[in-house]
Parts: C-alpha cells; sequence; structure tokens
C-alpha cells in the first residue's frame, strides 16, 4: 500500500537524520515493532468488521467472533473498543438469545480488564444492560445496584437519557420488591428527564410504570389518570409496543376491582395491537393466558376454550419457561371452573414453583390464594388455610403502611409542586412590593438623574440589544437550516437505498435470469452509482462502525486514492457524542479535508484528534496553496459558514489559520466531560 511504502521512508529518514548515533540493529528492530503494532491495529480492524456483519447471527458464532474481538481489543490496550463490543455482546444474551445469566457470566469475566473505564460512557451502558440480566434471572437487588451504579456514572458523564433509561428500569424493579416510595420518585425523574429530552416512548413508559405502581397500592384513581393520558398519546402516534402493556394494566386494575367486563375489553385492545407489532409477539402468550383466565371466571369456557387453543400452538411450537408458565396458568384455571379441582390442584403447585422462582411477591401471593381455593374446594381444610397463612403473610408485606404513606406524600407532594412554585412567587412579589415601598422617597430624589441618564443610553442600549438578537437569531436559523439539511439528505439516501436501489437490483436479477450480460452490466453500474450517491448523502460507515472508524475510514480512503502523504492520529472518541453530534463533527472533518483535495493543490494532509485534559483538540494542517481569510470572510464563504455553526453546535470553539504559502492550519477545540 502506498501510505505503506512512504511511513517506511518516513521512518528511515527521521532516522538518519534525528538519530544519527542509533545502530542499524536498532533502526530494523523499531521499525518492525511499529509495522508488527500496525499489523495488529488491521487485524483488530478485520475482526470487528466481521463482529458487525454477524452481530446478532449465531448460525455464524456471533457469540464466539464477539468474545474473540473482545479479548484481542483489550490485548492491544483498546478498551473502549472492547467495551463496545462487549455491550453488543451483553445486550444479545439479554434480549435477542434470551440467555440473560450467559450476560452476567460475560460482565463478570471482562469487567475486571476495564476498570480503567470509568469515565467511559460504554462502562456505563455494560452496567446498564448487566443490570437488565439480574433484572431477568429475577436477581432484584442485584439489578438494584447495577442500575444505582449507571444512574451514578451517567450523572458523572452528564448524559442523561442513559441516568433516565437507569432510573426507568429501576422503578420497574423497586415496584416489585415492594419498595413503592422510591420506585414513585424514581418514575417521576425518569419522566422528567425524557420530557426535557422530548422521548415520547420513554415518558409514556414512566407513566405506565407508574399506573402499575398505584394500582398496587389500590389507587386506581390516580393509575387510570397516568394511564388515560399515557393511551392518548400513544394512540396519536400509533406506538403500538407502549399500547400493548398500557391496555393490559387497565385490564388488570378492572380485574381487581372486579369488572370483568371492562377487563375482557381492555385484554382484546391489547391483544389487538399486538398484532400490529410484530416485535412484540413474546407478549402474546401472556395476553392469551390472561384473556383465557378472564372468561375462564366469567363462565365463558367456549371462548377461554378458544384463546387457550391458540395459547397451545405457541407453547407446543416453543417451550420456553416463559410460555410453559403462562401455559400452566391457563390450564388450571380451566381446571378448576371446570370442576376437575385435582387436575387444577397439580397445575397450580407447578405455577407456584414458576412463581417462586421468579420471585415476584405479588405473583407468589396470587398463586397461594388460587391453591387455597382449590384445597377448600377439595374439602382439605388444613392444607386450605396454610395457603391462605401463606396469602395474607405476604399481602400484609406488600401492603405495609409506610409504603403506602410514602407513595401517597411522593403524590402529593408532585401534585402541589406548581401550587408552592406560585405561591412563592407570590412571596417574593409582596416583599419587592414591600421594599420598594420603604425606598419610595429615596428613588424620587435620584429619579430625574436617572431619567437623564436612561435617555442618554437608551439609544445605544437598543442598537447594542437588536443586533445581538440578530446575531442570536442568524444562528439559530443556521443550526436549524443544517439539521433540516442533514434530516432530507437522510431521508434521500434511504429512499435511494429502498426504493430507486431495490428496483435497480430487481431489473439486474431479471437481466441475469434471461442472460442479458449488457443490461447487467448497465444495472450493475448503476446500482453501484445509486450506493454512491446514498453514500455520500448519508455516511452508513456511522452507525456501523462508529465516529472514531468512519474517520479513520475517510481518511484511508483520501490515502488510497489520491497522491497525498497523510497522516492520521485520532484517540477513541464515540463515548463524548450522542448521533447528531456525531454527524454533526463527521461532516467537520468530511468537509475540511475535502477542501485539501478541492483547493490547495498540497501534497500533505495531517489529521490529529486527540483528547487533552477535558477538551478534544482538532488539528488539520495541509502544505498547499492558502487564501485570504479576511477575503472568504468578506464574501460570506458558506463552506466556512456551515463548518462554523457545526462546531458551534458542539459547543466547540473554531480557528483557521492560512498563507499563500505555507498552506492551512485548522484549530478546534471542543469542551468534553
Amino acid at each position: 500500500m502506498k501510505s505503506t511504502f512512504l511511513c517506511i521512508m518516513f521512518i528511515f529518514f527521521t532516522t538518519g537524520v534525528f538519530a544519527q548515533n542509533t545502530s542499524i540493529a536498532e533502526k530494523i528492530s523499531q521499525f518492525n515493532a511499529k509495522i508488527k503494532h500496525t499489523e495488529k491495529g488491521e487485524r483488530l480492524q478485520w475482526m470487528d468488521s466481521l463482529h458487525h456483519v454477524v452481530f446478532e447471527k449465531p448460525t455464524f458464532h456471533y457469540d464466539s467472533i464477539a468474545q474473540q474481538t473482545i479479548s484481542f481489543a483489550i490485548e492491544l490496550g483498546s478498551l473502549s473498543h472492547a467495551a463496545r463490543d462487549l455491550t453488543d455482546l451483553i445486550y444479545y444474551h439479554v434480549y435477542t438469545s434470551g440467555s440473560p445469566a450467559a450476560a452476567i457470566v460475560l460482565f463478570d469475566t471482562y469487567a475486571p480488564q476495564l476498570q480503567k473505564l470509568e469515565h467511559d460512557y460504554a462502562w456505563a451502558e455494560l452496567h446498564l444492560y448487566t443490570g437488565d440480566g439480574y433484572n431477568f434471572t429475577n436477581n432484584l437487588e442485584q439489578a438494584i445496584a447495577f442500575y444505582k451504579k449507571t444512574i451514578s456514572l451517567g450523572i458523572a458523564l452528564k448524559k442523561e437519557r442513559i441516568v433516565g433509561l437507569a432510573k426507568l428500569y429501576l422503578g420497574f424493579v423497586l415496584t416489585d420488591t415492594g419498595k413503592f416510595s422510591e420506585a414513585s420518585l424514581s418514575f417521576r425523574e425518569a419522566s422528567l428527564i425524557y420530557t426535557k429530552l422530548n422521548d415520547t416512548t420513554n415518558v409514556l413508559s414512566a407513566k405506565n410504570g407508574l399506573s402499575i405502581l398505584y394500582s398496587k397500592n389500590a389507587f386506581y384513581k390516580e393509575a387510570q389518570i397516568e394511564r388515560e393520558e399515557a393511551i392518548a398519546i400513544a394512540q396519536m402516534s400509533n406506538n403500538y409496543n407502549m399500547l400493548i402493556p398500557l391496555y393490559a394494566n387497565a385490564a388488570e386494575d378492572y380485574k381487581r376491582m372486579g369488572n370483568r367486563v371492562k377487563q375482557i375489553a381492555y385484554l382484546k385492545a391489547s391483544l389487538a395491537a399486538n398484532t400490529k407489532d410484530p416485535k412484540m409477539f413474546y407478549l402474546r402468550a401472556p395476553l392469551l393466558a390472561a384473556i383465557t383466565n378472564a372468561y375462564a371466571e366469567s363462565d365463558s369456557i367456549a371462548l377461554a376454550d378458544k384463546s387457550f387453543k391458540s395459547l397451545k400452538a405457541i407453547y407446543e411450537n416453543d417451550k420456553t419457561a416463559q410460555n410453559t408458565r403462562h401455559y400452566i396458568d391457563a390450564k388450571k384455571t380451566l381446571s378448576f371452573e371446570r370442576g376437575n379441582y385435582k387436575e387444577a390442584l397439580a397445575h397450580g403447585k407447578t405455577f407456584l414453583a414458576f412463581q417462586k422462582e421468579r420471585k415476584k411477591k405479588e405473583d407468589i401471593m396470587l398463586a397461594e390464594e388460587f391453591l387455597a381455593k382449590t384445597h377448600r374446594a377439595l374439602n382439605d381444610t388444613i392444607a386450605s388455610n396454610i395457603h391462605l397463612v401463606q396469602y395474607y403473610a405476604i399481602k400484609d408485606s406488600i401492603a405495609n403502611v409506610q409504603n403506602i404513606k410514602s407513595l401517597a406524600y411522593y403524590q402529593t407532594l408532585y401534585e402541589t409542586e406548581k401550587r408552592d412554585l406560585k405561591i412563592e412567587t407570590q412571596n417574593s412579589s409582596i416583599d419587592i412590593l414591600h421594599l420598594e415601598n420603604e425606598n419610595k422617597t429615596q428613588i424620587f430624589l435620584f429619579s430625574a438623574l436617572v431619567l437623564l441618564l436612561l435617555f442618554g443610553g437608551l439609544n445605544f442600549y437598543r442598537s447594542f440589544i437588536n443586533a445581538k438578537k440578530r446575531g442570536i437569531a442568524q444562528k439559530v436559523f443556521s443550526q436549524k437550516l443544517i439539521k433540516t439539511q442533514e434530516q432530507e439528505r437522510t431521508r434521500i439516501a434511504k429512499e435511494l437505498h429502498d426504493g430507486v436501489g431495490q428496483q435497480i437490483t430487481l431489473l439486474k436479477m431479471k437481466a441475469q435470469k434471461t442472460n442479458q450480460k449488457e443490461f447487467v452490466k448497465l444495472a450493475h453500474n448503476a446500482l453501484e452509482d445509486v450506493r454512491n450517491i446514498s453514500r455520500g448523502l448519508y455516511p452508513v460507515i456511522l452507525a456501523k462502525l462508529g465516529l472514531t472508524e468512519s474517520i479513520k475510514q475517510l481518511i484511508l480512503n483520501i490515502d488510497e486514492e489520491t497522491d497525498l502523504f497523510v497522516s492520521v492520529e485520532i484517540d477513541p472518541i464515540d463515548s463524548y457524542f450522542n448521533a447528531t453530534e456525531s454527524l454533526n463533527f463527521y461532516r467537520f472533518i468530511q468537509e475540511s479535508v475535502h477542501n485539501v483535495l478541492k483547493h490547495a493543490a498540497a501534497k500533505t494532509l495531517i489529521v490529529t484528534i486527540i483528547k487533552e485534559n477535558n477538551a478534544l483538540q482538532v488539528f488539520i494542517k495541509d502544505n498547499g496553496q492558502g487564501f485570504e481569510l479576511s477575503k472568504q470572510i468578506k464574501q460570506s464563504s458558506l463552506g466556512l459558514k456551515t463548518m462554523s455553526e457545526r462546531i458551534s453546535m458542539l459547543k466547540g470553539s473554531f480557528i483557521i489559520k492560512s498563507k499563500k504559502v505555507g498552506g492551512t492550519t485548522i484549530t478546534v477545540q471542543i469542551p468534553i466531560t
């Protein structure tokens, strides 16, 4: 590769000029070390590319490839790289393969080697998803510990989104463990964060969590208010994955209130929403079990059998622990309502064992209640009383007075928050008015002097304020224009790829079938053109490889395709930017280096992106033909304005130094935490 050859020449040249006293053997040893390091870096890049290709594909041994990539990244000291890949793998085990225990083992295996990432975003994500793993394996206390750790890490990193997620998940686990007051506060804080971030789905999740919490404590009115607000928002946006649990939880409330008609109506609504979102199919079994039980307990055995038939089909196709539990749940209820009490008792005991394994108090309580009822139907009073005692013991522990009072306190606190703020404001106004009355005489004496000064400076002040407002308005407009432009680029790129690209692909396949080689070639060329245009409009590699690797790839492509001598040094920077910020930073680098290619006629390009203290330092330098910066500013160069606005959106500073002879240097400093 051209760049490798140039690197070799550069090493020997610098060695000869600056280290004349170094022996030939030492020079060769140093050179071999550099080559070995480069080869390992390239190997990691290839392994990471393969990791992304086989992501979540067990048939291609994704787990094994991912672990090899993680281990090799750690060996090279690329800890952020390793943490990102480990996060993907843990997420896969928790949410895709259904093996959360494996996720916990992975964290325990690699976490000791990643301790240095205490201030890295990937470290926070690892704790969040491992917390999910503990949650799904019913180790709820460990889940709570991991979510709280995620919150502290997120606060330190000033990453509100992950703090909100951790608080949201923490709320659900605290609810399951009966810590209602803490759960209420956690849901409220999550809701405030996601309201600020305009994240509707997670605001709905927080409202759903609060409604569940209120329901568990028989605050059905408060639960209904939260839930109805959430349902209205979800219906407007056709957010079926939120409508499913919202309707299901409404059904559960009406069941507790003894309203079977509304319970069944909401379960039917939840099932209807479930059919419109294939991703939520895993909720179909619990919904079918719930409606089977509801019909059976309402003396609608024929309808119960119909629902149970659908549930049985799911169970026989996939006998996971979850599907088995829901199948047994429906089976026990149908057996009881048909009068088959011995069969109901056997299924009830199996169901209780499932619930104890899950360690959710309320579910265990209801299973104990069913067994008490079944033993009573079999005239086994002693056994019935034993289960009844267990039922009341759990019920008392869940509904202890302190928790309910604490929940009521937090509810009242939030309901009166606005009123208190209003009263505080009014009191402040009264204090100010009182102070004004006390000083009225003094104000009058100095009023003439103030008026003179006021009129003297009023015109200047107005001019200053108007100019400032115009500047702010122009800045806001420019940034909105850039955002709109990127959104439109993304939309067009998607339409080209999914629309035009797919049509050309079909045309190519038809031409291949009829052996029309000329048309195959034309279609192939057209498809490549469409893909190139699409990639130009939106850098797909940004989502696939991350910001750091995308910039490296951009510079490497320039190195491959031009005669420039290219040098690049870049620290891992993915964790410092969200998706929008990453795109802006990438576009800035892209425009900077393309300006060198188009205008500078340079022979050398140096790109350095490093982290120093609490800032990212960016240096882009070429040795080509410079330009008169003042002239470009006077001509209102659109390119420079766009570049400046992109850095401004990242809260950074942007300096350009250019000379006709001597090239151009761009220096950027972006604060990070």
